[in-house]
């Protein structure tokens, strides 16, 4: 039997900094032994509120609210209705002044409830609308709505003619093959992407997976090869899954909001909230997590006023007059009508050139004017340097308009829906990168316009309208470029061109002219996007570097991989903490090109806890960088099992029948089996063992480089793949090679013929990306693969498995 470590972990007594949040969170008012499940968060007029499952024995649907998604006050019951009794993942949206509940008693068909308010009340509208559980709705572009929710083995969604009523479903090709549910969908650079939740509710292996589609909002969605893109089965939290996405409270960060399961509560799974950071590179999320150690709080805006207050007072400055005041101290208006004077209110900040801005706003009164209008004004430095964008209920448009230098620039405007109700609060948001300006409404994306125009103020006006506004912000950050600053959590995936901001010298250090790649970037890194998807640094010269902000979880050895592509020889990188070199030389091979891209290994490399600043500097020569991998170091002992003592302690058993007969580990199955051993931090290590089949069909093996495995068919599931790794296997007819990640691909295949009832020694070798497979002969192996591929895993435990067979292993050994 394996010998097993058992290594306490002290948790400190010290109270987290007051600026960071740790996963999984408890918020006052939590369903009592249900906690938080199925987590919804919606975001109006600068707040957030947050709904959740109803325990399956009560009645009515609670919300939270908060300014900044970490600190949340309870806000009551915003839905009392008997209906709601054990109401299942409840969602809200805004539309023209009214607030939209969907959600499931029980699971037996969706109804919706309707309010004038966020916290309610929430009172029934509609009957029983069908459909099954987790409904989701998206409001795309032009107005129209769609309604997701789950079915078996795939997310269904269904036109929508109005906020309460539902087309018929169809489904939208995307699923997990089991029980699929708790999509959400949003838009983001004129792509859809649906994020769904996999399996059982109780299972370990509840996961997140993202799928994306060019051509609509209920169609034409392709899988992400980084799926699943939310996991862990192993360790502090588990069970992560039915998630939101939202923007956070700097205008710029998405965070996926999700629960983990914490057990079988007294009715129901135990869940709480969690959070992590979303990342961009190119059209790929990223989400940095799951973390659940102390992560810095979402970033607030540079400026954001909620005029909670009694007087508009020195962050404002007026322009031109108008009749300005605070009501209720929840909102700014001005009532000056019968002129077609520009009244405004500009901030005393200004923004950089780049930036975000978000306004609200709605119409008291309209004047009678050839076109009273309000809304938005930004980039101002003066009145002869401005850009506006207004809502105009007369002609039930978006009216945008640029001065530059005294000179008008022309009018364009952009038909809103034609529901539009405009005395009901309305959002505008721009979005200025370089010259290009993003308009949109309630989130729907309105318009581009080219100015040049920088940085200024934001503000508000009218023109003969009498006009209140509320929550505005704006951030010097734009289309995920808050990614840059952010500090990204260790062990982790970052970008190469997510370095941070700050210019030559401080940030990077570049010796050409330029962004090379015009990429990307508008500073001096040279940024090109490769054929992987992804931008990358290139041109990368003897001398240069660039600096990252993270945040290592704990102080240990981590080993890096660096994923890289050249077509030279001699280059070499290595990693500085501060003056401290972390690394020492690290030396790049040529990888056969600039597009053929691989991962260089540095192993057992120590990092202190915190935040912190790494720099990685090219010492020599020239290679293209995409991305380093920080993992956990854990040295490979030699260890053995010959099953001779009669039990299989230190083994996790998964599926399958397991025992242990005459000195041999045995599982018998007609679906999947495995059990694994050793730790997730293993990385390079040798794996042998004997493998008898005793069934003609199916197959036996050994597994490598596992993490998050979990049972693939309990409660119903048929999962053969549910773990991350590698499995090289017998069957009669060869040996084989596949790829697990929750799915499954064959990576290579040998033809041999193999005997039942025999005993075959199998060694599997794995040294970075490189897998050898032998059998019988220890010298010549039968497989030698490179996983060269953008997600290869490179640590992991070992296991046995085999899947509609009966087979019999022994004699179990792993050497560094």
């Amino acid at each position: 039997m394996f010998t097993l470590l058992v290594i306490l972990l002290m948790v400190s007594s010290v109270p987290l900094p007051a600026k960071a949040y740790q996963n999984p969170q408890t918020l006052p008012d939590e369903w009592g032994q249900y906690g938080l499940g199925d987590p919804y968060v919606l975001k109006f007029n600068g707040y957030y509120y947050l709904y959740v499952s109803t325990r399956d024995t009560d009645d009515g649907v609670k919300v939270w609210s908060s300014k900044d998604l970490v600190n949340w006050s309870y806000r009551g019951l915003a839905a009392t209705d008997p209906i709601t009794h054990g109401a299942y993942a409840p969602e809200v949206v805004y539309w023209n002044g009214m607030f939209y509940m969907y959600t499931s008693p029980a699971g037996k068909g969706h109804y919706v409830l309707s309010s004038t308010s966020p916290t309610g009340p929430f009172n029934v509208v509609t009957g029983n609308l069908g459909k099954s559980i987790d409904g989701n709705v998206f409001i795309d572009d032009d107005g129209s709505f769609s309604f997701y929710h789950a079915a078996q083995g795939r997310i269904d969604a269904a036109p929508m003619s109005s906020p309460t009523e539902i087309g018929v479903s169809a489904s939208t090709g995307v699923g997990m093959g089991g029980w699929t549910e708790g999509s959400t969908v949003f838009k983001r650079n004129g792509k859809y992407y649906m994020t769904y939740t996999g399996n059982h509710v109780f299972s370990k292996g509840y996961r997140v997976d993202v799928a994306v589609s060019t051509t609509g909002p209920r169609s034409g969605y392709v899988t992400d090869n980084t799926n699943p893109v939310l996991i862990r089965t192993e360790g502090p939290t588990v069970g992560l899954g039915h998630n939101t996405v939202v923007t956070g409270p700097n205008l710029d960060t998405h965070y996926m909001m999700y629960h983990n399961l914490e057990g079988n509560g007294i009715i129901g799974p135990l869940r709480h909230l969690n959070m992590d950071r979303i990342v961009w590179n190119n059209d790929k999320m990223i989400v940095q997590g799951p973390t659940s150690t102390d992560q810095p709080n979402p970033e607030m805006p540079v400026f954001y006023d909620y005029f909670d207050r009694s007087a508009i007072g020195s962050n404002w400055s007026n322009v031109n007059g108008g009749n300005w005041g605070i009501y209720n101290q929840e909102l700014m208006w001005q009532n000056s009508m019968g002129s077609s004077t520009w009244y405004k209110q500009v901030t005393a900040s200004s923004s950089a050139s780049d930036y975000t801005a978000e306004f609200n706003m709605k119409e008291m009164n309209r004047g009678t004017s050839t076109n009273p209008r309000y809304g938005a004004t930004f980039s101002y430095t003066n009145e002869n340097n401005y850009g506006v964008a207004l809502i105009s209920s007369k002609n039930k448009r978006l009216e945008t308009f640029f001065r530059i230098n005294g000179v008008d620039q022309a009018w364009q405007t952009f038909d809103l829906p034609a529901d539009f109700n405009y005395s009901k609060w309305h959002n505008i948001r721009i979005e200025k990168s370089g010259s290009t300006f993003k308009y949109y409404v309630d989130g729907m994306f309105k318009a581009t316009r080219t100015a040049n125009v920088g940085a200024g103020k934001i503000g508000v006006l009218t023109e003969d309208t009498h006009a209140d506004f509320g929550y505005t912000a704006f951030n010097n950050d734009v289309n995920g470029s808050s990614a840059w600053n952010a500090s990204k959590p260790i062990p982790g995936t970052i970008e190469a061109v997510h370095y941070m901001k700050g210019g030559e010298g401080v940030a990077y250090h570049d010796t050409t002219a330029g962004n090379l790649g015009g990429a990307y970037r508008t500073d001096a890194g040279d940024i090109r996007l490769n054929n992987e998807g992804l931008f990358n640094l290139g041109w990368n010269q003897t001398g240069e570097w660039y600096k990252y902000k993270v945040n290592v979880e704990s102080s240990g050895y981590y080993d890096i991989d660096f994923r890289m592509a050249t077509s030279l020889d001699g280059a070499q990188i290595r990693v500085w903490d501060g003056a401290t070199d972390l690394t020492g030389i690290v030396n790049v091979p040529n990888t056969g090109g600039w597009d053929n891209w691989k991962n260089i290994s540095k192993k057992k490399v120590y990092l202190n806890a915190g935040q912190r600043e790494l720099k990685v500097e090219f010492v020599t020569g020239e290679a293209d960088f995409s991305r380093m991998t920080f993992q956990k170091n854990v040295d490979v002992t030699s260890v053995s099992d010959n099953f001779n003592d009669g039990d299989d302690n230190g083994w996790t058993r998964f599926e399958g029948t397991w025992a242990v007969e005459n000195g041999e580990y045995s599982a018998a199955s007609t679906g999947p089996a495995k059990s694994t051993f050793g730790d997730s931090g293993w990385a390079d290590y040798t794996v042998e063992a004997d493998i008898k089949m005793i069934d003609s069909g199916g197959d036996g093996g050994l597994l490598v480089r596992v993490s998050n495995p979990s049972h693939g068919t309990e409660r119903g599931q048929n999962n053969y793949d549910a773990l991350q790794g590698y499995y090289a296997y017998l069957t009669t007819s060869g040996v084989s090679l596949g790829k697990m990640n929750y799915n499954w691909a064959l990576l290579k295949s040998n033809a041999q013929s193999y005997s039942t009832n025999t005993w075959y020694h199998m060694k599997v070798a794995v040294n970075g990306t490189n897998i050898k497979v032998y059998v019988d002969d220890m010298v010549t192996p039968k497989i030698d693969y490179t996983d060269n591929s953008l997600n290869p895993f490179t640590h992991g435990k070992i296991g046995v498995r085999t899947a509609n067979k009966h087979t019999h292993f022994d004699n179990v050994s792993v050497t560094p």
